[in-house]
């Protein structure tokens, strides 16, 4: 069946149709039969450790050290666990929310790596039948060698020294990414960081003023995390990164911390940043980390990006408003490969 209704486009919401089944659109009324609500292009989450979503309702109230440091209560559970059904549940999860790409961090070298591809394969995943894409960032065990093209680093202070150069030197010569958690508990030496060349960070809860100047020189990239840092009394610089114009994604982090919906993460953002525009926070949450992706797309870093449509309730007569109502559920999905 068509769905018709406002449809987000680059000039705001018009009213038009989508038909699921061709990929095809139009303005005005749609041609038959349809769904009403309102369209939007399709999520991105751009950092995510799937590998820990069944761990949810048995993570404990603990410092974030303790729950996902080197010896902490995540790598306990993963040791222990299912991890590639617990994979499975976070991508299900994630696609019956509308997400269509996700950066997931694994840990555990080339084991975590295969877990990924079994979860993926539990789930349905197949990219070239209209799944959702994961582009996975591994870690290496001991730090050497690295799993994958991509390096998806710890805190500078969890990883054994000349152990995320190591890994970051690897990601280069296989024409990977590298992206890299930073700053989040504490301020960590932007000097340090530099020494791994990243791509993209992750968190920046606790940089100061100069360094966040000296990353939007840099042209990197920045994921914040925003319901996950609350938990530990932290809150992303959403609104300074913004304002110098860094290339910005949202990203929901542990799955045993928070779920990997986006709408949640939406009405949640737009509750810890009331100055950022909400037609802003939602187009971090369609098209976040867009610069980068699409650099790395050009040096043949990455292959592409998915693209798609999801149909959301509308309970509001604002479609704008609809999006972030906590009633709104996505009611209809549809994925592309482009």
């Amino acid at each position: 069946m068509l769905w018709t209704g406002p449809v987000l486009t680059a000039n705001g919401f018009v009213d038009g149709w989508f038909d699921p089944e061709s990929g095809k659109k139009g303005d005005g009324k749609p041609p038959g039969p349809a769904m009403e609500g309102v369209i939007l292009p399709s999520f991105r989450n751009c950092h995510t450790h799937l590998g820990d979503t069944l761990a949810r309702d048995e993570a404990p109230d603990e410092s974030l050290a303790e729950l996902v440091g080197p010896n902490g209560f995540k790598h306990r559970w993963l040791s222990g666990a299912d991890v590639a059904a617990s994979i499975t549940a976070g991508l299900r999860e994630a696609a019956g929310c509308g997400t269509a790409l996700i950066l997931d961090f694994r840990e555990g070298g080339e084991p975590g790596l295969e877990q990924l591809s079994r979860g993926a394969t539990n789930a349905g995943w197949c990219v070239e039948q209209g799944a959702p894409l994961v582009i996975p960032f591994g870690r290496a065990n001991g730090g050497w060698p690295l799993p994958g093209r991509n390096a998806g680093l710890p805190g500078l202070k969890d990883l054994a020294p000349g152990a995320g150069q190591r890994m970051a030197i690897e990601a280069r010569v296989l024409g990977g990414l590298v992206a890299l958690h930073f700053s989040e508990v504490e301020r960590e030496p932007i000097e340090l960081m530099l020494e791994h060349e990243p791509d993209f960070l992750i968190h920046l809860c606790n940089c100061s003023d100069k360094d966040l100047r000296a990353i939007a020189e840099m042209r990197l990239g920045v994921v914040i995390c925003p319901r996950s840092n609350a938990r530990f009394g932290l809150r992303p610089p959403l609104e300074e990164l913004l304002a110098l114009g860094v290339d910005v994604g949202l990203g929901t982090d542990n799955g045993m911390l928070c779920t990997l919906d986006m709408l949640a993460e939406l009405r949640f953002c737009r509750e810890t940043f009331p100055d950022v525009a909400p037609e802003v926070l939602l187009q971090l949450a369609c098209q976040g980390l867009d610069e980068t992706l699409k650099k790395a797309i050009e040096c043949n870093r990455i292959v592409g990006l998915p693209g798609g449509r999801i149909l959301l309730s509308q309970l509001q007569a604002d479609p704008l408003e609809a999006v972030f109502d906590p009633r709104t559920k996505v009611l209809a999905t549809r994925f592309t490969c482009e």
